[in-house]
């Protein structure tokens, strides 16, 4: 930066639940070892980020103990979330955790970026980042970075197939058709499922999934009883692997009702409070079913040892190139961030992924 000149980038806060507006803020310069891009597309996470955009996640007035694992009231030592919350704070993932950017300057003693490169992060919505290069991933050639804001999400999607640990020819549910729900039906299908049905209420979700390898998709509303449905295209077995993707704990019950006795639903979801609808006693008790929660930074430690994380970088660029992606992502300027959650949250029937589009932003 030239002295004197001033020189700002965008950045995206939360004054207070629901509550979102872009604001300016200084623009940094890396120091050593970091590496700093201008932003060309982040994504929404419609799952986690609503959550946050609702004030329902524990954050807002726990803290998770780094010895115990356990979450605890927040005190003077252990501070909650307070509003307002910035995208440029250190440690935020509530306002956007899958950015794409083009590296536009080095800091001293970085040798594996080049000016130009485009790299992914796990970083928040705002027109510029900086951190260390060791954060920064970057991307093959080929990969559009338009469809690269999946990787994340790709990431969440890429264990959970892991953890379900589908054989060839098995017959996969997938309950919640959002983002991370249609990346599981492709990836089911990749993994050797011969058929793969999906449920959702939406009926854009049930279309892109239709459109993307979903054999046959259940409006939960329409069919009552999707268990006994899937009982009957599967000769009363039920499904080999299901995997719930809705967040909603009434699906979980339904869930546990697919799965056929002495398997695994695995939980892709993060559900928020109090998970009302299940009935324990019942399917879950006597077809003795397990339920396995998935969570994108673990894989199962039977076979960690052969999945550690550049293994799976490297998996999940390949996998892009298999995916189909066009009829899920909806690019809106970032300029427009507060409208687009508030149409996330009040029409989540109109977009299945947001991307923002940072292509207005001047060029340094």
């Amino acid at each position: 930066m030239i002295e004197g000149e001033d020189k700002s980038m965008k950045i995206l806060v939360y004054n207070g639940p629901g509550d979102l507006e872009i604001q300016e803020a200084e623009d940094l310069l890396p120091r050593p070892g970091e590496i700093k891009v201008k932003t060309l597309y982040s994504g929404v996470s419609h799952g986690t980020e609503m959550n946050v955009y609702n004030n329902l996640v524990p954050q807002f007035s726990k803290y998770q103990d780094p010895e115990t694992k356990l979450l605890l009231s927040g005190d003077e030592n252990h501070k909650a979330w307070q509003y307002p919350i910035k995208s440029c704070d250190p440690d935020v993932w509530c306002l956007g955790y899958s950015n794409i950017g083009k590296v536009t300057e080095i800091g001293e003693g970085v040798k594996d970026f080049s000016i130009g490169d485009i790299v992914f992060s796990a970083s928040s919505h705002q027109s510029h980042i900086v951190k260390p290069a060791k954060e920064f991933i970057k991307l093959e050639k080929d990969i559009d970075p338009k469809k690269a804001v999946v990787l994340f999400n790709l990431k969440t999607t890429y264990t959970a197939i892991l953890d379900a640990k589908i054989k060839l020819g098995d017959v996969v549910v997938v309950s919640g058709l959002g983002l991370l729900g249609q990346l599981c039906v492709q990836m089911a299908k990749l993994s050797g499922a011969f058929q793969v049905y999906g449920i959702d209420i939406y009926e854009n979700r049930r279309k892109a999934a239709l459109e993307n390898g979903c054999d046959e998709v259940f409006d939960p509303i329409e069919t009552k009883d999707i268990a006994m449905e899937i009982r009957k295209r599967t000769n009363n077995r039920g499904a080999d692997v299901v995997m719930e993707v809705s967040g909603n704990s009434k699906a979980l019950q339904e869930a546990i009702r697919i799965a056929a006795p002495d398997t695994d639903v695995i939980v892709v979801s993060w559900y928020q409070n109090e998970a009302r609808g299940l009935y324990l006693g019942d399917e879950f008790h006597h077809n003795r079913i397990g339920v396995k929660q998935s969570q994108s930074a673990h894989v199962a430690p039977e076979f960690a040892h052969m999945y550690p994380e550049e293994r799976r970088q490297k998996a999940l660029q390949h996998i892009i190139g298999k995916l189909s992606l066009d009829s899920l992502l909806q690019v809106m300027d970032f300029d427009s961030a507060p409208e687009a959650y508030k149409t996330i949250h009040d029409h989540p029937d109109q977009v299945i992924q947001v991307v923002f589009s940072y292509e207005n932003e001047e060029e340094e």
